[in-house]
């Protein structure tokens, strides 16, 4: 989303945004840094003061991987570090190796204690500085900022890092729960009481398969301490999750949550050039248009080695173009992941393999991107959907399953690689095969491409002057400098 020139006029910034601050307070795992930075950049854009909070590793490592737009552009975005504790494992980082994937998780869950009492002070200092103070927090963060419902002028929204199609079907979920519905009857009540458009498919995930049982623990407390939310963000817009939004805005008006602002997508729709270009978009430049499909897994997935190998023949045999970012996390004793012998050689010319951190947007947005094998995260889905790209979905964990399916059943851009049903399976190379061959050389890839491409239009042109996730973005900003500060 470009900076909102056009909208911030219409927004009484120059009596009342300049006795507002806003604090941002993102969760501690890098798909979660990456959008609430984005966020900032917009805000910031609305000549409001914005800090953006956090451990020192983790906005160091926030602004090193800021894609699309330079950080000193915005004078009035300041980046607000706390001391990283000792024994911090962080969510964004890539490099340990020697680090199990429960070790992390058990540290990010922790985070947040560790965050309440400097977000506190900070809080604290910056109340009497302004007629309205504003915590834009991620809802993992909620006890993180117990402290905003006891500072008179502050208020505070929390911004979901999920698709609302996650979020909804989970809310649909406890519903059904609370109603004791059986299955059938749940799916009856859908028919008259869900909005027009809203599928909920029949085999979505349980959350018992996609988190660690520390993890939903963790989930129900941040839920629970949420009583001072006085509305909700998402990183996303109508033309995709509209049905979903809906569902989501009657539940936070029924629960008393405030309202909810459908501004995405957040990442940046058309990224600066940098001093100097990654070596794969060199690469890029020489392959035919649409012919390559890009391979990417996130910063904290791990696969075993068996399953890297069916994943590396698998794209060997289907003969299509790949780039193929094999992040050196988790992985054996002298952190390397290993290719079949002889690998890079035999793919040479037709697939490239990246060890390093590369340019996901600007690879998506290369004219010879054809397609997405991807884990799902949101950050992914929305950077690959607001290119009009479409993916071959692969989820691992988390609310990765569930947006895999939005992907497949309810938006129809994309193919699953990877069943579920068939999570704890070593998917074979085969498989891989048939789905690139299907996602690239097929008539119903061509397909997919088209709807991708559709969808892609209309979701970009949402965060253009007159589009509805622009409008709402406006409307937020209004909202929090309004002039009553009672």
């Amino acid at each position: 989303m470009s900076p909102p020139l056009s909208d911030a006029q219409n927004v009484e910034s120059s009596s009342s945004s300049s006795n507002v601050i806003v604090v941002m307070v993102p969760y501690l795992a890098q798909g979660h840094l990456n959008q609430l930075l984005h966020l900032s950049r917009l805000i910031a854009s609305y000549d409001l003061p914005v800090y953006y909070t956090g451990f020192t590793v983790d906005i160091s490592l926030a602004r090193q991987r800021v894609h699309g737009w330079d950080p000193l552009a915005y004078p009035n975005l300041r980046f607000h570090s706390f001391p990283t504790p000792p024994s911090y494992l962080s969510g964004a980082s890539s490099g340990h190796q020697s680090e199990s994937f429960s070790d992390i998780v058990t540290s990010v869950v922790n985070g947040p204690k560790h965050l309440r009492g400097p977000i506190a002070e900070l809080l604290d200092d910056l109340s009497p500085k302004c007629g309205r103070l504003v915590v834009v927090y991620d809802s993992l963060m909620a006890t993180a900022v117990q402290e905003v419902a006891f500072i008179p002028n502050a208020e505070a929204y929390s911004f979901h890092a999920a698709s609302a199609f996650t979020n909804a079907t989970i809310a649909w979920e406890v519903v059904a729960k609370i109603l004791r519905l059986p299955s059938f009857l749940s799916k009856l009540a859908g028919k008259f009481l869900l909005p027009a458009g809203a599928i909920i498919p029949d085999d979505l995930p349980s959350l018992e398969s996609c988190f660690l049982p520390e993890f939903l623990k963790f989930l129900s407390v941040q839920r629970a301490s949420a009583k001072f939310c006085s509305g909700n963000l998402y990183d996303t817009c109508r033309p995709m999750e509209g049905p979903y939004l809906d569902i989501l805005a009657k539940l936070y008006r029924f629960t008393g949550k405030g309202k909810l602002w459908a501004i995405g997508p957040l990442n940046p729709l058309s990224t600066n050039p940098a001093k100097q270009r990654h070596r794969c978009l060199e690469w890029l430049d020489k392959q035919p248009p649409k012919s390559v499909v890009l391979v990417s897994f996130g910063t904290l997935t791990s696969l075993s080695d068996e399953q890297i190998s069916e994943l590396a023949k698998g794209l060997e045999q289907s003969q299509q173009k790949f780039i193929w970012v094999v992040r050196d996390v988790l992985k054996g004793e002298n952190g390397r992941i290993g290719l079949p012998e002889g690998y890079q050689d035999r793919v040479e010319g037709r697939g490239l393999i990246l060890r390093d951190w590369a340019p996901q947007l600007e690879i998506l947005d290369h004219p010879s991107t054809g397609a997405f094998l991807t884990h799902c995260g949101w950050n992914s889905c929305m950077e690959s959907i607001s290119r009009g790209v479409p993916l071959a979905t692969w989820p691992i964990h988390f609310d990765q399953p569930r947006n895999a399916l939005l992907m497949t059943e309810v938006l129809k851009i994309g193919i699953a690689v990877k069943d579920w049903a068939r999570r704890n399976e070593v998917i074979p190379s085969e498989t891989v095969r048939k789905a690139v061959e299907k996602l690239m050389a097929s008539p119903e890839g061509e397909k997919l491409r088209t709807r991708a491409a559709a969808l892609g239009k209309d979701v970009k042109q949402s965060v253009m002057d007159g589009g509805g996730s622009r409008l709402e973005m406006a409307n937020f900003i209004t909202h929090i400098t309004r002039q009553n500060y009672a």
